[in-house]
Order: structure tokens, then C-alpha cells, then sequence
């Protein structure tokens, strides 16, 4: 079977309205992996959030040029969906106290999540790249899909 392998988007807007297109587009793809639901669930929660923290923490709340890019790959032959959020500004705190109180739990969350969690932040921007090993029931099912699809071409 053959399953969509990346999701691209370059100088994405960092505004809600925007990042909130990105989780449709990712639930979508997500659909067609062959992944469990609780790792679908766990992928586009985590890389929502990730893209979350970008628009309330990269840049002032009056940015209107701040942007981010938003890659998700699927590697069936690592057993791993990979996916790498970045942001061209730097870090602040978030403007809004009270909505803060029930916050900043987004990198734990995404932590909790993931199988791996790398953060590079610098000068130019932040990268949170996710990780996900897919569990070998899931592998092995996408195994058996591509051995059906090898099976029927040779007919």
C-alpha cells in the first residue's frame, strides 16, 4: 500500500487561524498511515501544541510578520513519523497571566507523548523536532498491505 509520505508548509503565518489548517491537514494525513489511534491522537496532539507555543511564545502578540515552518514525514522503513515545527523568533513569555496559570505544560505534554522530543533554540528561532516508533503490530500490518498490493501486480 502506499501512504503519503511528507506534509510541507514554509512561512506559514504564526497565527491561530492558521496553525488550526495545519491540524486539519495533519489529521488528514495521519489517516491514511497505518498507525493505531491513540498514535494518531498522540501526534496531532502533540504537534498542535508544538505549533501552539511557536504562535504564543516566538513572537509579539502584534507581529504581523512572523511565520513558521511545519514539516511531517512518514519513514516506514525507520519504523518513525517524524515531526519538526520551527519558528524564526525568540522566546517571551506568554502576554495573557491568567491564561498562563492553567499553561506552560506544552513541552511536558509533548514530552509525555512522543518517543523522542529534541528542542534546539537559538538566536534565530526555535526547532522542536517529535518522534514517533511505530509499534510492530502497526509495521508489521503495513508489511502485509504492501505484500497484498506486491501479490495482486503480479497477477
Amino acid at each position: 500500500m502506499l501512504f503519503p509520505d511528507e506534509i510541507r508548509s514554509s512561512g506559514v503565518h504564526a497565527d491561530p487561524t492558521e496553525i488550526a489548517g495545519l491540524r486539519v491537514v495533519t489529521r488528514r494525513w495521519l489517516a491514511k498511515l497505518p498507525l493505531s489511534e491513540d498514535q494518531r491522537q498522540d501526534i496531532l496532539l502533540a504537534s498542535y501544541e508544538a505549533l501552539a507555543n511557536a504562535v504564543e511564545h516566538a513572537y509579539a502578540p502584534d507581529d504581523a510578520h512572523g511565520t513558521l515552518d511545519y514539516e511531517a514525514a512518514y519513514l516506514p522503513e525507520e519504523g518513525e513519523v517524524v515531526v519538526r515545527v520551527v519558528d524564526h523568533g525568540s522566546w517571551h513569555d506568554a502576554i495573557d497571566s491568567d491564561a498562563r496559570r492553567s499553561r506552560g505544560h506544552g513541552l511536558t505534554l509533548i514530552r509525555n507523548l512522543a518517543s523522542d522530543v529534541r528542542v534546539s533554540a537559538g538566536p534565530k528561532g526555535t526547532v522542536v523536532e517529535m518522534r514517533w516508533v511505530l509499534d510492530e503490530t502497526d509495521r508489521a500490518e503495513d508489511d502485509r498491505a504492501g505484500d497484498e498490493l506486491s501479490s495482486h501486480d503480479a497477477s
